[in-house]
């Protein structure tokens, strides 16, 4: 059972390997919500334009759009990491979701 971990400032839960594992995989629906919010983010990142006036605001809104696409990316690739590693049959039997 995870534990709510009190040594840090952010909240952050001790857990099982076990429950990690279980915690990293996503239902296809799940993963398919994350793939069309990547589509969004890039489609957003691709109609940017340089202002030459605001150099800056174009700057950080493609790292803020290139660090959203990352964070997702990789929360999808840990989950296709775990289900390989696992052949995605007992962590997801509990999963109705899952395919």
């Amino acid at each position: 059972m995870a534990i709510l971990n009190t040594q840090t400032s952010f909240v952050s839960w001790i857990l099982t390997p076990e429950e990690e594992a279980q915690g990293s995989v996503f239902s296809l629906t799940q993963k398919q919500l994350i793939q069309n919010r990547i589509a969004v983010l890039a489609e957003e990142k691709l109609a940017l334009t340089y202002d030459p006036n605001e150099p800056m605001k174009f700057l950080q809104t493609e790292a803020e759009l290139q660090g959203q696409i990352g964070i997702l990316k990789y929360l999808l690739t840990m989950s296709q990491d775990v289900e390989a590693m696992s052949g995605n049959a007992e962590i997801t039997s509990n999963d109705s979701n899952s395919f």
